[in-house]
C-alpha cells in the first residue's frame, strides 16, 4: 500500500496512507492514492435529494489515482444533468461517485463510504447558497456558491 509522510494541522508528522471505500453492502470496493484535490461539503439540490441529508461530502482525486477494485459490474450510473453522471450499488444503493464534464479526468467519492482511516478535514462548503433552510451552519470554512457552485459569497 502507498502512503506519505506529511505533518498535520498541529504539525505533527504523520503517514498517510491509501484510502479504501466501499459500499454498504461491500460488492464495491475502491481505492484512492493520495493526495486528494478537495474535499468539500456539498449542498447542492441534487446531492441532497439522492443523499436525504442536509448535504455530502465529496473528496476529489485524479482519475488515475483512483482505482475500483471490485464491483465493476454492480455499479448503476445514470446521468444528473447534462454534464454530470453519478455511480450506485445496484444491490444497497449507496452513493459512491460522481463524474463530470467540467472536472474531466477526476472521480469524485462520497467521504461517508470510505472505510480506512480518514484524518482529512473538509476545506470548505459548495453550493453553499443552495442550502437547506433547516439547517444552521456554524463553521469558519469558506462558503461558495452562486451559478456556479463555486463563486465566493459571504454571509
Amino acid at each position: 500500500m502507498f502512503s506519505i509522510i506529511a505533518r498535520n494541522e498541529r504539525g505533527v508528522l504523520m503517514e498517510l496512507k491509501n484510502l479504501i471505500g466501499q459500499c454498504f453492502c461491500g460488492a464495491i470496493k475502491y481505492e484512492v492514492e493520495r493526495p486528494l484535490k478537495f474535499i468539500a461539503h456539498d449542498h447542492c439540490s441534487i446531492c441532497r435529494r439522492i443523499s436525504g441529508a442536509a448535504f455530502v461530502t465529496w473528496a476529489g482525486t485524479k482519475e488515475n489515482q483512483f482505482k475500483l477494485l471490485a464491483g465493476a459490474d454492480n455499479i448503476s450510473s445514470f446521468k444528473t444533468t447534462a454534464e454530470a453522471e453519478r455511480q450506485f450499488c445496484k444491490t444497497c444503493g449507496s452513493h459512491l461517485f460522481f463524474r463530470s464534464t467540467r472536472w474531466p479526468d477526476e472521480v469524485h467519492f462520497t467521504v461517508a463510504t470510505v472505510t480506512s482511516d480518514f484524518v482529512d478535514q473538509p476545506k470548505s462548503h459548495v453550493f453553499f447558497s443552495d442550502k437547506a433552510k433547516w439547517i444552521d451552519i456554524h463553521d469558519e470554512l469558506p462558503r461558495y456558491g452562486g451559478k456556479t457552485g463555486v463563486e465566493p459569497i459571504n454571509e
